[in-house]
Formats: C-alpha cells, structure tokens, sequence
C-alpha cells in the first residue's frame, strides 16, 4: 500500500511544502523516510520552483510529481538500429551469448550505463559501426 505525507523545508529564505509524498513507513506505522528516487525529484522540483518563483517569493505549496527522466539516447539508437536491421532483442541475445532480458536492459530508456565493449559488440552483431559525438548543450 502506498503512503504518502507532507514535505517541508526552507531553502533560499522560501517555505517550500511539498504535498502527497510517496514514503516508507514500519508496519507499526512509524514513518521511516523516502526511497533515493524519490529524494531526487524533490530536490528537482523544489529547485524548480524556488527558479520559476516570483522575486518577492515567501512561501511555495507544491504537489508532488515523480519526474520521468530523459530517455538514455544510446537507448533510444540501440532501438533504431535493430528496428534498422529488421532484428529482435532475442536475437541479438542469441548471437552475444547473453539472456534476452540483459538485452532488453540495454534496450531500455531508462538505462544509462552502457560500455563502450557492449557497443561494440551489439555494433558488430548489427552490421554496423560505433560513432561517438560530442555536440554543444541545448539551450533551455
């Protein structure tokens, strides 16, 4: 069952609370805290809106909303490429020697922690070449 409570805290002379937090609690019903992920979008989102807020700014109510991070680009290009070469995550598997869910994981946007050896290999398997570009930062 998921729990929920209010989050406070000052931040650059601000009142921030935060309502509808996911949190653990004991089976007593002792409040234990927030899972990492969870921390990590409140720092986001109060860090948001402490930018986004009027100057004069004394006080923010917000609600909170879990952040979908950014798909991983490798991610997304591993896809296009076997979409590309007509090839299933199975496949793949098949030829690397590994399981399809370690392919599936690689396949995924929300893993960020390819190495360069695994793309390599995939490259090799697909017919195709690893190109690594650095290009300037969007402008937001």
């Amino acid at each position: 069952m998921q729990h929920f409570t209010t989050y406070q805290t000052q931040q650059r002379g601000i009142s921030v609370t935060v309502f509808s937090v996911p949190t653990t609690f004991s089976t007593d019903g002792e409040e234990l805290g927030f899972d990492l992920k969870v921390m990590r979008n409140l720092d986001l989102l109060i860090a948001r809106a402490i930018e986004a807020a009027a100057p004069n700014a004394q006080v923010l109510e917000l609600q909170y909303l879990p952040l979908a991070p950014a798909p991983d680009p490798v991610s997304l290009e591993l896809r296009r490429a076997l979409r590309l070469r007509r090839m299933s995550g199975a496949q793949v598997a098949q030829q690397l020697g590994v399981t399809p869910p370690v392919v599936s994981r690689w396949l995924s946007p929300d893993y960020h922690a390819h190495g360069m050896e695994t793309l390599r290999r995939m490259a090799e398997v697909l017919e195709m070449e690893v190109e690594v570009r650095l290009v300037p930062k969007r402008s937001t």
